[in-house]
């Protein structure tokens, strides 16, 4: 496993990322964990799909869907996959 943090600003405020790198059988997938703006922490997924973009797996928390292509620049700049 590979793991890396990332700062990205959500509204006003910077939030870090945790992303975890899994190779699965199904390929790679990204396990993402942050603090929500309750401070509860949350998990959610990412991964390639059929386009080869990074993607939220289906079920990810509305707010996030608003920083996607962030967090897939995030992967993208750290390890290229």
């Amino acid at each position: 496993m590979e793991r890396f943090n990332k700062e990205i600003v959500v509204g006003t405020e910077n939030k870090r990322f945790q992303f975890t790198r899994i190779d699965n059988i199904d390929g790679v997938k990204f396990f993402i964990t942050t603090i929500d703006e309750n401070g509860k922490p949350i998990s959610f997924s990412m991964k390639k799909n059929k386009l080869g973009d990074w993607a939220l797996t289906p079920g990810s928390s509305r707010w996030l869907y608003t920083i996607t292509d962030e967090l897939s620049e995030a992967i993208i700049e750290t390890r290229p996959v």
